[in-house]
């Protein structure tokens, strides 16, 4: 977002380099003057010197003949004032974690899915390979606790966060992601429980070509394209994609395309931007939910709407956004074409939800700070086969017939705060109410700090309060062992967070290092759960639940032979009081993840030369707490994860071939439930840029 400042009224005349890594921050809101030296001044500075005059006599009497009265060419420019585009959603300290698209291009990832692995403390327990279906969260919570925007606007689906990844999103078409954690959005209006995923789509401003195809193991093959137009004012993208799969086991097969369109335009005050995206999904879905019913299948339709602006004055500005997302979902426990349903099934699972809202917020400079306040409204409604209240009042009088239950809500989040600006840091206080017709009142808070004492050392610390309300799902979802509770509340949390950055620089190396220690206080945790002694599953806000993690992140660039190096590490531990009973979701969490991975130039490392050939490894370890059942019934440990991916791509002027092995030790292992994940495979791929 722009973030103008006011322009001081004294000059900042600039006369050479400093080449301190500080310099740039001398002329930030500053009138700067740049001149030229005219070339009778810079005689006469030579001809002060005894020596230079002999030599002029000498050699270049035409010198000593010059005039001080020659003419000068003056030039007037206009004043201008420098702003940018913030580089996140948030307004005080930056994202958890930011992956550019240089960090993209480092690792032997296919899907936005493969890129959140490598994050520390970002969990994503995938059903299926292509990013036909993952469960997204952070830092010990569950799936419905997570958040995923584009560009800064929730999109998030309010039937269940299984859905939280139906995003019209290609990885090719990908600038920017950032890790945020709840203190960050609350200035934005936006309620986090344990997190947020912000995906940035297309913010260069200028022409491009990009396009991709692939093929692999199990008839897996993509195709993909992206193409920008860049005019004086307005910038143009198109992108799409198409992936196709036979699965790596029986009723794994999928296909899914995704087509995105974005429009931006800047004038001198005011910056425009208009997307739409859709999205279409089918795909097996072996025991998916249930080891009892291996033969699922599903098929998701995503449509998204969003428009924003952002309005600049001197000393304020004004964001403003309107967004949509309409998402349907047919759920087969028996594919058709496949298995013949028995007598008692009644029929698939049919939901259509959706989202829309407006938000703005004002921002203005006071005294040495920004202060904010801003409004939005989001409604979210389904109508369904099963989730909801029954439609008893033939509200529901179209076609198809299946629609026969419909739920809705409205809610409004009024927030506000103000955020100081010293020498060495910041400090944030910002403050939401939320009012929704369904649940009542209820509020979030949050103080973060920012403190950078020395050059390369940078400290924070935030305390936040903030909730989460029911899905659908939560509230209405029934099957025969499960009873959902339509009388559920809001969950609710108070959180504090610790970090820590260091950056440095040495003999043309860059080395960053992230740490974060973090404890969550959860209440009135919605959860699946039931006695020990029964099969029935009820959802409840029945669970205490605590989680304390801390988090190492280190990356550095080298830019030799070893072009890059770096990992990352997390570690949480919870504490549940579930007074008795037994958990369906809230203790199946990573304990330990670690990533590393390495980027090298084997041509340059061993031979010195200049063959554009490139290494690049990801190697993932996990293991997570939690217990499955198979199709036995028996209760198994999830097994450890040791997982090694392997890339090598040549680069041509205009294109890149790749050859990667995913899964390189072929290791048995499971995300979620008795869902075996595929063992070694191969891709064989084609980049073109221009």
């Amino acid at each position: 977002m722009f973030k103008p400042k006011k322009v001081s009224s004294v000059p900042f005349r600039f006369r050479r380099f400093c080449r301190a890594s500080y310099a740039v921050f001398n002329s930030l809101h500053r009138e700067v003057t740049i001149g030229r030296l005219a070339s009778y001044i810079a005689d006469r500075q030579l001809r002060k010197s005894a020596a230079v005059v002999l030599a002029s006599l000498f050699l270049m009497p035409e010198m000593a003949a010059a005039q001080e009265e020659d003419p000068i060419e003056e030039l007037s420019l206009p004043t201008v004032q420098i702003v940018a585009q913030a580089t996140s959603s948030q307004t005080t300290a930056e994202p958890a974690v930011v992956l550019t698209a240089q960090d993209i291009s480092n690792h032997t990832i296919h899907s936005v899915g493969d890129l959140l692995t490598l994050v520390a403390g970002v969990d994503l327990r995938v059903r299926g390979t292509g990013d036909v279906q993952g469960d997204l969260s952070m830092r010990g919570g569950s799936f419905d606790q997570m958040l995923v925007l584009v560009n800064g606007i929730n999109l998030s689906d309010a039937q269940t966060g299984h859905h939280l990844m139906d995003i019209p999103i290609d990885i090719t078409m990908v600038e920017r992601v950032e890790i945020l954690t709840p203190s960050m959005l609350l200035s934005r209006g936006i309620v986090a429980f344990c997190g947020a995923v912000n995906i940035v789509v297309n913010e260069k401003s200028q022409d491009r070509l990009m396009a991709e195809v692939g093929a692999g193991s199990e008839g897996t093959a993509k195709l993909s394209a992206l193409a920008t137009v860049a005019g004086r004012r307005w910038t143009h993208t198109v992108a799409g994609s198409f992936a196709h799969s036979e699965g790596y086991m029986e009723n794994t097969d999928y296909r899914q395309a995704n087509i995105y369109f974005q429009s931006d335009c800047r004038s001198e005050r005011d910056m425009w931007s208009f997307a739409a995206g859709a999205q279409m999904k089918d795909f097996g879905s072996q025991a998916f939910y249930s080891v009892s019913y291996p033969d699922q299948f599903e098929a998701t339709r995503t449509v998204t709407l969003t428009a924003s602006n952002v309005h600049r004055w001197t000393e304020a500005r004004l964001e403003s956004a309107a967004y949509g997302r309409l998402h349907s979902d047919r759920f087969e426990l028996f594919r058709e074409g496949r298995v013949e349903a028995p007598s008692w099934y009644s029929g698939h699972n049919y939901h259509l939800s959706e989202i829309a809202g407006v938000r703005s917020r004002l921002v203005r400079r006071v005294g040495i700070g920004d202060l904010f306040a801003g409004v939005e409204v989001r409604s979210e409604g389904i109508v369904s086969s099963v989730l909801g209240v029954p439609d008893t009042e033939f509200i529901l009088c179209r076609q198809p017939s299946e629609y026969n239950h419909l739920a809705s809500r409205l809610s409004a989040n009024f927030f506000g705060g103000y955020r100081l600006d010293f020498v060495n840091g910041s400090a944030e206080a910002d403050l939401l109410g939320n009012y929704s017709n369904a649940f009542g009142p209820n509020y979030g808070a949050s103080l973060d700090v920012v403190w950078q004492p020395l050059q390369r050392w940078r400290f924070g610390l935030s305390l936040t309060r903030t909730f989460r309300i029911p899905t659908f799902t939560d509230l209405y979802y029934q099957s025969v062992n499960q009873v959902a509770n339509p009388d559920l509340n809001s969950e609710r949390s108070l959180s504090a967070e610790l970090k820590a950055r260091y950056t440095t620089s040495f003999d043309g190396c860059r080395l960053a290092l992230l740490t974060a220690a973090y404890y969550r206080a959860g209440r009135d945790i919605i959860d699946w759960i039931r006695s020990p002694d029964e099969e029935i599953w009820y959802s409840m806000n029945h669970t205490v639940l605590d989680a304390l993690g801390a988090e190492l992140t280190v990356m550095l660039h080298i830019g030799k032979g070893v072009d890059e190096i770096g990992g990352s590490y997390s570690y949480c531990s919870e504490r549940q009081d579930a007074a008795g009973m037994v958990s369906g979701y809230a203790l199946d969490y990573l304990r330990h993840k670690g990533n590393a991975y390495l980027v090298v130039k084997p041509a340059k490392m061993l031979f010195h030369s200049d063959i554009p050939l490139r290494l690049k490894c990801d190697f993932n370890y996990r293991h997570r707490e939690g217990e499955y059942a198979d199709i036995e019934g028996t209760k198994n440990p999830y097994p450890k994860a040791y997982i090694l991916n392997a890339s090598l791509e040549y680069a041509f002027p205009k294109f890149t071939l790749s050859f990667d092995v995913r899964n390189l030790f072929d290791c048995q292992y499971r995300d979620y439930g008795g869902v075996p994940q595929p063992g070694r495979t191969f891709w064989v791929a084609a980049r073109m840029k221009m």
